[in-house]
């Protein structure tokens, strides 16, 4: 595993999203009073990153990590080694940041606006420990605040230093999009499919009790709409006006493709929608995560998506988290931007920390390491000043 700009946030409320923030995560947590430091950096101020904070993130790492496996993953020395390089630079770049005339801010209402953000993007009801868990899958090792703030601080920093190169990025030339639909082109192929709409009660963080009343109210509609299969539209409407009060929630035009991955992944839906002809409602479908009841829509066939498709139906790699509503051209204008400011990002991203490594003093102190770090890694950090950094070791 390669730590090394692993932390990258993917919770975009919409594929179609402009500009995901992605960037920088650095760790600023308050030290123990008692704490030794692993290293101290100067470029405005001498900041120390102690040893304390640094085991703290090591072990946010790890439990991530192994919450995502399963299996016990022990973080490697060389990859604590990448966490304590990563953080070197940020600790660099926000005190960057600070001396920019005028400085470059991040307020505390702007931390809690985006990690609203992200709550929403993972639905209703969603906590801080989910947005914690969400960070952690994908390699964030510091606090969610910190994280938060050192991605906005690069996401001000680009737009205050690299406003020409943002305004270029958002406004990318036809010759330009139609190119990448033709790279895209292989990607943007729909299987066979079938549009349905879906009434449906979770069983998710509901009690046994709970979830068989849940499954009685569900197999009691599903029998009056074996009787009057017409009447599925007024139960459509119950579920999307008032599903709490309903006790299921209804789903429109949702799409299945007809893939071994589908079915794999949903099984009982599967199975029961492509038996139905369209218009017909199904009998109760049963699995662990809800009971639930389809009426098949639209059967769609095989089709390679143009510029002015739906997305709906779409798999593989510009499936998740898609908005099936959106276009193939906003699809395709968005991974353009995306792509592109990505690249603006680690141009920049490599530029300043070259600089900054040169012109800040980071102190290391290898004893406080020795228990941490590795041999190889310690004699790595001893052979930073040939790679660029200005190194004083204790």
């Amino acid at each position: 595993m390669h730590i090394r700009y692993v932390a990258r946030l993917i919770l975009a409320v919409s594929s179609i999203a402009l500009f995901p923030v992605t960037g920088l995560a650095a760790q600023a947590s308050s030290p123990l009073p008692t704490s030794k430091p692993a290293v101290q950096v100067k470029l405005k101020i001498n900041e120390p990153y102690y040893v304390d904070t640094f085991k703290a993130d090591i072990d946010r790492l790890e439990s991530g990590l192994n919450a995502r496996s399963g299996q016990k993953i022990a973080i490697a020395s060389k990859d604590k080694l990448n966490i304590l390089l990563d953080t070197i630079d940020m600790m660099l770049f926000r005190q960057f940041c600070d001396q920019q005339i005028p400085p470059i801010k991040v307020s505390d209402a702007d931390v809690a606006n985006q990690i609203a953000q992200y709550k929403a993007s993972l639905g209703a009801g969603a906590t801080d420990a989910m947005v914690e868990a969400s960070l952690r899958r994908n390699g964030v090792f510091t606090d969610v605040k910190t994280y938060v703030r050192q991605d906005l601080l690069f996401a001000a920093y680009l737009k205050t230093k690299k406003a020409a190169e943002v305004k270029a990025i958002s406004n990318p030339s036809a010759a330009d999009v139609l190119k990448a639909y033709e790279d895209m082109k292989f990607n943007l192929r729909r299987p066979t499919s079938y549009r349905f709409t879906m009434l449906t009660a979770s069983k998710q963080g509901k009690s046994d009790g709970d979830k068989k009343k849940a499954g009685d109210a569900m197999r009691a509609i599903a029998g009056q709409l074996k009787l009057n299969p017409s009447g599925f539209d007024d139960y459509l409407v119950r579920g999307a006006v008032d599903p709490q009060g309903a006790g299921y929630q209804t789903i429109p035009n949702a799409v299945i493709a007809k893939t071994a991955e589908s079915k794999k992944q949903y099984s009982a839906l599967y199975d029961a929608i492509f038996k139905l002809k369209e218009g017909e409602v199904s009998d109760l479908i049963e699995d662990d995560a809800s009971f639930s009841i389809v009426r098949a829509g639209v059967f769609l066939p095989e089709k390679q998506l143009g510029l002015d498709d739906f997305i709906e139906g779409l798999t593989g790699a510009y499936a998740s988290g898609a908005n099936p509503y959106a276009s193939v051209l906003a699809l395709v204008v968005n991974e353009l931007r995306n792509n592109k400011y990505a690249e603006l990002q680690k141009a920049t991203r490599d530029d300043i920390n070259a600089k900054l490594r040169m012109e800040g003093t980071i102190t290391v102190s290898l004893a406080n390491l020795s228990g941490i770090l590795d041999d190889p890694e310690i004699t790595a950090l001893k052979a930073l000043k040939s790679g660029g950094y200005n190194i004083v070791l204790q």
